[in-house]
């Protein structure tokens, strides 16, 4: 099986903060680092280090050569990542406060995806793989029409949630990732009660799997009626910046090989609990190894 993550790829400015800022407020930050970042990049590493098979297309700015490197570093392969010599490589400012992060994303080369990119991508794979995707990339629902009408599963990261979520065809989707808020949204609830919210997913997407995590909480796996909890692990978390995208490797690369979505929950709550205790984003994933 290859993974194909059709995603992004950001330069993360991270800026370790006393407080967030707030309206009208210039403060000074305590620490700065830029790392390699962007969901896309950092679930095509964590699906490398559980072990898969991972082709990573997208686009790059001219200033981009470093993700190629760094993603070939990690075993994924960059054959249909474009490097796009008039438009900017994404970045995210990020301030991070207490293990808290709130993130400002500018999607630069991120939203210059075009269809001959998706056609020429898609001519390389087929039945059998997988398609990962989050909400940061243009030309989403092409992407999703292309990968189902080659046979492929669909898993979907609806992050960031948006307005556009709902004008892509989410009947071709067959797994659904989500947080807290993110599951809010796509279910359309009034309620922020994590019952609720599963009840109405459980209504709304009954043909679906979702993977839904609640941060100190642990992760729900539902399908149907069917509903399995896991709960996290109590760790001392430096920065959550990747601990999203972590899980979605993790238990992605289990599942899709086992087929036990216990097993997978546990094996992502653990590679997550291992990277919320490291900085910054790709770098603080864990190797398949350490986690075992």
């Amino acid at each position: 099986m290859k993974v194909l993550n059709f995603g992004s790829l950001n330069y993360d400015h991270v800026y370790e903060m006393e407080h967030f800022v707030v309206a009208k407020e210039t403060i000074s930050s305590i620490g700065y680092a830029r790392h390699f970042g962007g969901k896309g990049l950092n679930q095509s590493i964590a699906l490398a280090k559980a072990g898969m098979d991972v082709y990573h297309a997208g686009r790059v700015g001219n200033d981009g050569q470093d993700f190629i490197d760094y993603l070939n570093k990690y075993n994924v392969k960059t054959d249909y990542l474009i490097k796009d010599n008039n438009e900017a490589t994404g970045h995210a400012i990020i301030q991070v406060c207490k293990g808290e992060n709130c993130i400002i994303l500018h999607g630069g080369s991120n939203q210059k995806i075009d269809a001959k990119q998706v056609e020429d991508t898609f001519d390389n794979f087929g039945s059998g793989d997988l398609l990962l995707v989050q909400n940061e990339i243009s030309s989403m629902d092409l992407i999703l029409k292309k990968a189902h009408e080659k046979g492929m599963r669909i898993a979907f990261n609806t992050a960031p949630m948006d307005s556009k979520i709902f004008t892509y065809p989410l009947e071709l989707v067959d797994i659904f990732i989500v947080n807290e808020v993110e599951a809010q949204g796509l279910a359309d609830s009034d309620s922020s009660d994590i019952d609720a919210i599963i009840s109405k997913l459980q209504n709304k997407y009954a043909d679906k799997e979702i993977v839904l995590t609640v941060g100190e909480k642990g992760a729900y796996f539902i399908k149907g009626s069917e509903v399995i909890h896991e709960d996290a692990l109590k760790v001392v978390a430096v920065d959550t910046t990747a601990a999203g995208d972590t899980f979605t490797g993790f238990f992605l690369a289990s599942y899709l090989v086992n087929g036990d979505a216990r097993e997978a929950l546990k094996l992502a709550t653990k590679a997550s609990a291992i990277t919320v205790q490291g900085a910054g984003a790709a770098q603080s994933i864990p190797e398949l190894k350490d986690i075992k």
